[in-house]
């Protein structure tokens, strides 16, 4: 067992009069439900405030009826778990919650009036305002009740927990209670993100019979008080997690008029057995809702709006890089979705490795991916390579910053590689890691299309300008003339060619894009006139792991 979990705790050893804050509708069953629900059968008085309306940002009538639907809703999860009529609706503004005199004034007048022994409430480490309000409020307002316990639980990410609850037997329970939101259009995701946070505490337990659990930071009432702020309080976990030798880990995710492809996207990322610590989504000014629904739908994500839609992937990308706050950066493209033990075994290797290895690139699976790519052994073999995939692979934060990112002239495609030689450079390598897998809704192969071409055919030229030792570049002609225009289709769906990804295809994409050959033409043009940029740049790589891209 995980030492840094504590052994688990029956709900015998808990007070029998509890009092449950949910800043929204379904927080209470999301955040502490098996755990409310192992009180109700123990027969305790349960009693559960929700704070917000739950309107979410509807207004006028939609938001009344919306209102008056969760509100029905709530009480038929409470109903689900065995809570019998204690559910309170206080109906502030969602979205609007702060730490204010007045929201303290409220929770304390709460306290003296209940008196509870024994309270659940949101962790100050949640990624929503509201969550981290109610946190810092009721922290304020426990000097009412200084004796009181009182259990913080995560909705939006996971707690440091202190104490562990064995909520098998109630799990079915806490399944229906969430499938009562039906108001929510996630609400497959609520159920999927529940359980996956309640399964991946049990790997810190002994007892294989275990199969869900919930976890809690158990602070007295004065504890909590003595916080001055939420960021106070992430200050401490983060250097108790620091301390555990714990790597914290931001997504990064650029996109541009994908909204169905990112909300499947970051549900994934919500349903993380290791939760992200962070999430960035930087759009470049979407014009099919992104950013509405981003903030409709996942309040805990950065969003970073583009001021315009003429920036490249790179440039976006970059916008990302530097947002991250944490030791680790996921690279994720718009239209990936993560498996839900994504990032426990991305960290658990990287946290193998040594300090040298920048990123650990994951497997790729695509539609149209033939079998015998899919299943080689090129592909199925932990290896350094001279390249990641840039749909998800995870990194090192202070690598990225030492070796400046993506270059920004290449707008799209080739960057990876690019950024590679220079991670090369400084001593850096990455690792290609096939036990971790990503699904990624963009086909197998080059992407169709004439700004594919473009960019494919002219990046590749500029990076071997700049990191290709001379011999090699020399070479390189006769090369791309026998290993990618005269290459067999057999060859590429083989598994063969299978760090050059955005060479696969290349003759379809030629014979299937009008005006192919003066796209080409564009693109060898555009090389010549950036060939002083790249000399200017031009630093051969000598590492073991270099290859040219048409390799």
């Amino acid at each position: 067992m995980n030492e840094a979990f504590p052994p688990l705790r029956p709900i015998a050893d808990f007070p029998r009069r509890v009092t449950c804050f949910a800043p929204h509708p379904d927080d209470e069953v999301l955040g502490c439900g098996g755990a409310l629900a192992l009180h109700a059968r123990r027969g305790d008085r349960v009693r559960i405030v929700v704070l917000s309306d739950g309107g979410g940002g509807l207004e006028g009538e939609a938001r009344e009826a919306l209102v008056a639907e969760r509100e029905i809703e709530s009480r038929a999860a409470a109903a689900a778990l065995g809570i019998d009529g204690e559910v309170e609706f206080w109906r502030l503004y969602d979205g609007a919650l702060a730490y204010t005199e007045e929201l303290r004034e409220l929770l304390a007048k709460e306290l003296v009036a209940d008196a509870p022994e024994l309270i659940y409430a949101p962790s100050p480490l949640e990624l929503h305002a509201d969550h981290r309000a109610v946190a810092r409020s009721l922290g304020s307002a426990l000097e009412v009740l200084p004796t009181c316990r009182v259990h913080l639980y995560g909705v939006n990410r996971q707690v440091p927990a202190t104490v562990l609850v064995d909520t098998t037997s109630v799990q079915d329970a806490k399944r229906t209670a969430l499938g009562c939101f039906t108001s929510q259009s996630s609400v497959v995701d609520l159920a999927q993100r529940a359980e996956a946070f309640d399964r991946s505490y049990t790997v810190n337990v002994d007892d294989a019979g275990v199969a869900c659990a919930e976890g809690f930071v158990v602070r007295k009432g004065v504890e909590v008080g003595t916080f001055a702020s939420a960021s106070e309080f992430l200050r401490q976990t983060l250097a108790e997690d620091a301390a555990a030798g714990e790597m914290r880990a931001t997504a990064v995710i650029s996109t541009w008029n994908k909204k169905d492809d990112v909300r499947e996207n970051l549900r994934g990322l919500r349903s993380q057995l290791r939760p992200f610590h962070d999430i960035v989504v930087v759009d470049n000014a979407s014009t099919d809702g992104t950013p509405d629904m981003i903030r409709a739908e996942f309040p805990e994500v950065r969003l970073i709006v583009m001021p315009n839609s003429a920036y490249g992937a790179c440039e976006t990308f970059n916008v990302g890089f530097a947002s991250s706050r944490t030791e680790l950066t996921a690279i994720l493209d718009d239209d990936v979705v993560l498996p839900p033990d994504w990032l426990l075994k991305t960290t658990s290797r990287l946290d193998q490795e040594p300090a040298t290895t920048a990123i650990v690139s994951t497997k790729i699976l695509e539609p149209g991916m033939p079998e015998s790519y899919k299943n080689s052994e090129a592909l199925n073999t932990e290896r350094y390579m001279s390249t990641f995939r840039g749909c998800a692979s995870l990194a090192r934060t202070q690598a990225l910053r030492e070796a400046g990112g993506y270059d920004e002239r290449l707008f799209i495609y080739g960057n990876e590689r690019d950024l590679t030689c220079r991670l090369l450079n400084l001593g850096y390598r990455v690792l290609q890691y096939p036990e971790a897998h990503a699904n990624h809704k963009t086909p197998f192969g080059i992407k169709m299309g004439k700004r594919s071409l473009f960019y494919h055919a002219r990046n590749a030229w500029l990076g071997m300008i700049k990191y290709a030792p001379l011999p090699d570049l020399l070479r390189a002609p006769v090369l791309v003339v026998k290993k990618v225009l005269l290459r067999s289709g057999d060859t590429e769906t083989s598994g063969e060619i299978t760090d050059a990804t955005g060479t696969i295809g290349i003759q379809r994409a030629i014979k299937e894009t009008p005006g192919a050959w003066f796209v080409l033409l564009r693109a060898g043009l555009s090389v010549l006139y950036n060939v002083p940029y790249c000399l200017k740049r031009r630093e051969p790589v000598t590492a073991e792991d270099f290859e040219l891209p048409i390799e």
